[in-house]
């Protein structure tokens, strides 16, 4: 009854659903979507001297019609397809075993792990946090540096400030000696 109600309150006030069941960037962006198209419209027919083009109008209705579309299918993918519960089973125990293979410095299998993670939430702070030290453990500086910028963006908390920093700075360092030593070294005359 849950679904069908959050279904039913969407389809009177798209992005509603979403916020709902938690998804809230996405209902913001739905709605904004909508009320933006709606506005476009309203300024179309009634803020002008001269009648729309009806192509315009058009176009802007189309657009309506196809956001509103775009929001209510996303909805039911979530509510009927995607069990929410089921996910957050999946993310927990991907998680846990991530961090499992972390604790036993089986790094690429923790990798595995934490990628999964982010499949499931890419805006999952903890997870690109481990699978940054993941990838510097095992050499991918360069990788690690852009997981742990990403970390710091998305670490509203400041939860990781303190050690995405220490992190950055020994991936510096590391690809600083990397490169010391593949350098050749002049040799001796």
């Amino acid at each position: 009854m849950k679904k069908i109600l959050t279904l039913v309150l969407s389809f009177i006030l798209p992005g509603i659903g979403q916020i709902a069941i938690g998804r809230i960037a996405v209902g913001i962006a739905f709605f904004l979507g909508e009320v933006t198209l709606f506005n476009s419209f309203v300024c179309l027919q009634y803020n002008t001297s001269a009648p729309p083009a009806p192509w315009q109008s058009g176009l802007i209705v189309g657009c309506f019609v196809f956001l509103w579309l775009g929001c209510q299918a996303h909805l039911a993918y979530w509510l009927f397809l995607r069990d929410p519960s089921r996910y957050n089973t999946e993310k927990e125990l991907a998680f846990r075993e991530g961090l499992r293979y972390y604790l036993l410095d089986e790094f690429s299998e923790a990798m595995r792990q934490f990628q999964r993670v982010l499949r499931f939430d890419p805006c999952d702070c903890d997870a690109c946090f481990h699978l940054a030290v993941c990838c510097s453990r095992c050499g991918m500086y360069r990788r690690a540096k852009r997981l742990f910028r990403k970390c710091a963006d998305l670490d509203d908390a400041r939860k990781w400030a303190e050690e995405t920093q220490d992190e950055l700075l020994l991936v510096q360092e590391a690809r600083k000696q990397r490169r010391l030593k593949a350098k050749p070294k002049p040799a001796d005359v």
